[in-house]
């Protein structure tokens, strides 16, 4: 399928979904939203993606936010919620898949687009990247993308982001957990396909209930969330897959994952 917004591709595993507008730091326009809610979906279905990486064309930015232009004009109310409920269905979405999501981010991740890398699975940036949520300077709100960053921050560490409007280095972002690594610029393709291709190499099901634990215990009780985890630790060890990995070690050879 043809993207107008983005560039997309699967290999060995690894699916890369790249935001394609450069000459406006890959602003989120509402066609973009779109296709990148229908390109999360078409390789969640895609038993062959194994792993999802997201990545900013061009060397100024992962993305800087919502595109401004004609924002003032969202038609009917109704009209401006499913506008706005884009960016919120993509969250959503990226928590609730089975298929890892990783966020490469080299320059400016700002706005929407820092709450876009901050709500994928792992993010790992380059030691150039900046975040930043500058929408309390225009008069508005980045309230939508405060549900990952003060998820992933805290309070404490997330909400000056919001009132400050001020941006904060790579280096800080991991600091209050927004960031899983930080690498130098040279290194962030290779260091994050690196990390990709060796997640798209274990079982799918083990990964998937990976994604599912992490997500779901994050707002449980912990006795509840014990006994949650118990449940999903008897599913992982009935798998195919797991006696598929346990016979493979006993004979000294590479699993043949089934993902069931």
């Amino acid at each position: 399928m043809s993207d107008e917004t983005l560039l997309t591709s699967l290999t060995d595993g690894v699916a890369r979904i790249t935001l394609n507008r450069p000459e406006v730091r890959n602003a989120l326009s509402r066609t973009m939203v779109a296709e990148l809610e229908a390109a999360l979906a078409r390789f969640e279905a895609d038993a062959a993606a194994r792993v999802i990486v997201l990545a900013g064309a061009g060397d100024k930015a992962f993305c800087a936010g919502a595109d401004l232009k004609g924002a003032g004009d969202r038609g009917t109310t109704l009209q401006a919620r499913e506008a706005f409920g884009g960016l919120a269905r993509i969250l959503e979405a990226i928590a609730r898949m089975r298929t890892p999501v990783i966020a490469q981010v080299h320059g400016f991740a700002l706005a929407g687009g820092c709450g876009l890398a901050v709500g994928c699975d792992v993010v790992i940036a380059s030691e150039d990247a900046t975040f930043g949520l500058p929408e309390i300077t225009l008069g508005l709100l980045p309230l939508i993308v405060m549900a990952p960053v003060l998820r992933a921050a805290g309070i404490k560490r997330g909400l000056p982001l919001v009132l400050s409007a001020e941006n904060i280095s790579a280096r800080e972002a991991l600091e209050i957990g927004l960031v899983s690594r930080v690498v130098p610029r040279a290194e962030l393709e290779s260091a994050t396909t690196a990390l990709a291709r060796r997640v798209a190499g274990w079982s799918p099901t083990a990964v998937a209930i990976a994604k599912e634990a992490a997500s779901t215990i994050q707002d449980m009780e912990y006795a509840k969330a014990l006994r949650y985890l118990r449940e999903l630790t008897t599913l992982v060890f009935l798998s195919d897959d797991a006696r598929e990995g346990i016979t493979a070690f006993f004979e000294k050879r590479q699993p043949e994952w089934k993902g069931r």
